[in-house]
């Protein structure tokens, strides 16, 4: 075997983390963030009983799905060593452009179509401003974060649209069973993108780019054209789940998403142990982390604190969360 490509296998297996160590640290701190929100519903269950009901339990669930679902396509980003800022407009851009062509008289279903590509299409123009002219992850999804809320803001008058078909809304207001469809959605995402983080070719290299971009450009991995899909990939989902948002609150809003969206997805990625520097991250852990925020905000409310408060939390874990990641990622590496 050729020593060079000896030299690069050895570098992508470094930065890869798929040992057994690594593993097990995965799981220890999926359970230990499985105990954060077991101790969270018992402290809000003994300030309030009605949380720890039925129905209160399945508007957490169906209040996280949608976090769930854009945070799905954006833990594939930062394990494949980017950052999509962007989510938290395309959220509402998605709901938007279904929602005025379906006022125009064109059938829920197209309208859904168009307003997935329009969300795919914002995420490649992330990848080409970002692959193509070098601009980094941050600065180019920000950019566009703020250029696509602008367009919404311009375009819809800062007003809401509304007025849409019984059968589109059932989409996000129906039940299964007392089990709200949104929630069964989210279920079928997280299997889909389990299935393709973990069992696939794309899900490999998305691991290996993260880890080692060019040690996996090196041994044949197209990286450019990687970004390109994780990229669409993340803006389509994003915006499906606007969508989504429109059928369950028969509105289009564009003040749905922002900046809120972003950084509580972004948080509950890193908190489900997805390193922000790329190659090591998981789906389930992401769906602990986006269901601690589901039970966080529910159990706020359900006991009357100031959801104000949601944000120094936030704040608070996202700071903890990156400073742990920090500290394991040197660990590794002290230990190899």
């Amino acid at each position: 075997m050729d020593s060079g490509s000896t030299i690069e296998q050895a570098k992508i297996s470094m930065d890869v983390d798929t040992s057994w160590k690594a593993r097990l640290s995965g799981m220890a701190q999926k359970a230990g963030l499985l105990m954060v929100i077991v101790l969270l519903c018992a402290i809000f269950g003994s300030f309030n009983p009605v949380f720890l009901s039925y129905g209160n339990f399945m508007e957490i669930l169906r209040a996280g799905s949608l976090y769930f679902i854009v945070a799905c396509a954006s833990t594939m980003i930062l394990v494949g060593g980017g950052l999509d800022f962007s989510v938290g407009s395309i959220f509402p851009l998605g709901g938007i452009v279904a929602g005025a062509l379906m006022l125009a008289g064109m059938p829920w279903p197209v309208a859904i179509i168009f307003g997935v590509l329009a969300g795919a299409l914002v995420g490649l123009v992330n990848a080409i401003v970002i692959v193509k002219y070098d601009v980094p992850p941050l600065i180019a999804t920000l950019g566009t974060f703020f250029a696509i809320g602008g367009a919404i803001t311009v375009y819809t008058g800062g007003t809401n649209l509304f007025g849409f078909p019984d059968s589109f809304n059932i989409l996000g207001q129906g039940r299964f069973f007392g089990i709200p469809y949104l929630v069964f959605y989210a279920v079928i995402f997280g299997v889909i993108f389990h299935i393709l983080l973990e069992h696939t070719v794309f899900g490999y290299e998305t691991r290996i780019v993260g880890g080692n971009r060019q040690a996996a450009s090196a041994n044949g991995v197209r990286v450019e054209w990687l970004d390109m899909k994780l990229y669409a990939l993340s803006g389509a989902t994003a915006a499906l789940a606007g969508i989504m948002f429109v059928a369950r609150t028969s509105t289009a809003s564009p003040a749905a998403g922002g900046s809120a969206l972003t950084f509580q997805v972004i948080t509950a990625i890193i908190i489900g142990g997805t390193s922000l520097f790329g190659g090591t991250g998981s789906i389930t852990g992401t769906a602990l982390g986006v269901m601690m925020f589901a039970v966080l905000n529910n159990g706020l409310a359900v006991i009357n604190v100031n959801p104000l408060y949601q944000n120094i939390f936030i704040g608070f874990v996202l700071v903890a969360a990156v400073a742990f990641d920090q500290m394991q990622r040197k660990r590794r590496f002290k230990a190899r």
